[in-house]
């Protein structure tokens, strides 16, 4: 027990368990519905899966062998992510013992599905091994405790407007669709008119509440809504055919809901999960706080030091030191911020099929801008030395678009047929000029203290960024295997999905779900999911039904967490930087004066 416990806490432990999380994010990112049952991808899917839960399988018993499982200090399922991790593998070992004993009975593909489905949340196995995002998540988590009342008031006005819509529209959303529908007037004229005629009912209806709120939940998302709005003001009755703009006094119901939900109550959510966020790093910041302070102390001794040294320029020749003065001073800067200015301007000037002569003008310059550069790298060099010069981030900069500079020269002076060089690397190194404009920020204090803020702020958007990159990735893998199989094609027209947004692989599904996350016709991509022309069966392979519950939850879950609340938090974390950082630049001169 204690040489388990001694191999649990060793940290390769940790990593190498990592490294196996992040292979069955490959495999899993492999998955695909359509992969034939007897190829050798399926052959090495599946030899991979019992891999991995036979390695996650052997870490979670040592684990249990090492603190207890139930009893002891530090008891293996006394922490809620060991109770996730258990249940992961819990799950995989029963997937796999299910798939062993079905021997293809029918009857079990739906059963297994459910656990190919929660083999999706592995990766959610990293939380509990990276700590910074590990403490991200518990500060979003604990930050949603407290937002019951808001909760409260957001279901309170759904389930209003939800009950609302039902008495206002409830059958009434059906409408006549087929060749002849010229003089129908109702259910009976659309089938009588035509036998191809049909009577349909829109994806988004209020014929009951649960249809209700999800109607709603894609008007307040601002998404899709001028359609639903429409589709309310033509509708007549129940088996009636819709009449344009048939009441127009319903446009009170559509934009009263947008205004106070879409508007107010939805940012109201957001704000006070923002808050409560920041109200839960507060401890995290104190420390934070305390280690910048102590770094500004650092720093400040540092220059006390260098004051009460004879400056470094003291043994300087009468040249070296003529040098020193001009490149420090703010005359220097100011002209190379000018010759940098003039540098954006003409490559500004660029564009498709030049005349030759500005073409030729165009390189001349850029050859005396380059060698500007070099004439101020080389001043600098002299006037600090190698090592005081390169120490300094913006010097290094500064020196790196010299060097591209220079090879991006040599490149298009060596172009010729003896050499043939890649037309594609010139271009990049083309591309790459625009860097330059990077030295002006360096000229301004205000937006390099911008720029150190976000540098700042970085450590901790990065791990928002990793909790997105995860729930996306999740995502992702469960929209393959839940819409995976849908056809788009003329028997099966999609008004969301397509060639360029579509589950069929997890790569697409990745692209498909930014597109959701931006909001661009996310609701046309559910639509398509909530589809009933499509086959029931449970060993279905082609145009598969997805559960008309599973799907709206899907969508609803992932457009909160996505649109809603981890951008917001994103964005609030970089503002609460930019005030901090606000407060000390502000701090000295108050101080000063």
């Amino acid at each position: 027990r204690q040489s388990c416990g001694n191999l649990v806490r060793k940290s390769w432990f940790d990593h190498s368990i990592l490294f196996f999380i992040g292979l069955n994010c490959v495999t899993l990112a492999m998955e695909r519905p359509l992969i034939p049952p007897d190829s050798f991808e399926r052959a090495f899917l599946s030899l991979s899966n019992y891999v991995f839960t036979f390695v996650f399988a052997i870490e979670m018993m040592l684990k249990v062998l090492a603190v207890g499982m139930f009893y002891g200090s530090n008891a293996y399922f006394d922490s809620g992510w060991n109770i996730m991790d258990g249940l992961l593998v819990t799950v995989s070992i029963v997937d796999i013992l299910m798939s062993l004993l079905s021997s293809g009975s029918p009857r079990i593909f739906g059963i297994l599905r459910v656990f190919r489905l929660l083999r999706s949340l592995r990766p959610l196995r990293v939380i509990n091994r990276a700590p910074g995002l590990k403490l991200v998540v518990q500060t979003l988590l604990s930050s949603l405790k407290p937002i019951g009342n808001i909760v409260l008031i957001c279901c309170t006005f759904f389930i209003i407007f939800g009950i609302l819509g039902v008495q206002l529209f409830k059958g009434s959303f059906f409408y006549c669709e087929g060749p002849n529908i010229r003089l129908v007037r109702n259910r009976t004229d659309c089938l009588a008119a035509d036998p191809r005629n049909m009577w349909v009912n829109r994806a988004y209806n209020f014929d009951d509440l649960g249809q209700a709120l999800m109607a709603l939940f894609v008007l307040s998302s601002k998404d899709g809504w001028v359609n639903i709005m429409y589709t309310g003001l033509d509708a007549v009755g129940v088996d009636q055919q819709p009449i344009e703009n048939y009441s127009e006094w319903r446009l009170i119901y559509f934009i009263s809901f947008l205004l106070l939900v879409g508007f107010f109550v939805l940012n109201m959510f957001v704000g006070v999960v923002v808050e409560n966020f920041h109200r839960c790093r507060e401890e995290q910041e104190k420390e934070e706080r305390a280690r910048r302070m102590a770094k500004r102390a650092r720093k400040m001794e540092k220059k006390r030091r260098k004051m009460r040294r004879p400056p470094y320029y003291t043994n300087y020749s009468r040249s070296r030191l003529l040098i020193h003065n001009v490149v420090t001073s703010k005359y220097f800067d100011l002209a190379i911020a000018a010759v940098i200015g003039l540098n954006v301007v003409t490559m500004a000037m660029e564009f498709y099929l030049m005349p030759p002569e500005l073409e030729s003008a165009l390189r001349i310059f850029n050859y005396f801008f380059t060698a500007v550069f070099i004439i101020e790298s080389g001043c600098k060099v002299v006037a600090l030395g190698v090592r005081r010069y390169i120490k300094d981030r913006w010097n290094q900069l500064d020196v790196s678009i010299v060097i591209l500079s220079i090879v991006g020269i040599v490149l298009e002076e060596m172009k010729s047929d003896l050499i043939p060089i890649n037309p594609t690397i010139i271009r990049v190194m083309r591309v790459l000029r625009i860097a330059r404009v990077l030295k002006l920020l360096k000229m301004a204090k205000g937006i390099r203290s911008l720029l150190d803020t976000v540098m700042q702020a970085l450590p901790q958007v990065g791990n928002l960024g990793l909790l997105f990159y995860l729930l996306f990735f999740i995502f992702a893998a469960l929209g393959v295997e839940l819409f995976g199989r849908l056809e788009c094609d003329d028997d099966h027209p999609c008004q969301g999905l397509g060639e360029h947004a579509h589950f069929a692989n997890f790569g697409i599904a990745f692209l498909t779900l930014f597109r959701v996350a931006t909001g661009d016709n996310w609701n046309g991509i559910m639509k398509d999911t909530l589809r009933e022309n499509c086959d029931h069966s449970a060993d279905c392979i082609k145009n598969c039904c997805v559960s008309r519950i599973i799907a709206p939850i899907f969508f609803v879950i992932f457009v909160l967490m996505a649109q809603f609340v981890l951008v917001n938090v994103v964005v609030a974390v970089l503002m609460k930087h930019l005030e901090e950082s606000h407060k000390q630049v502000t701090q000295p001169y108050s101080t000063h004066s």
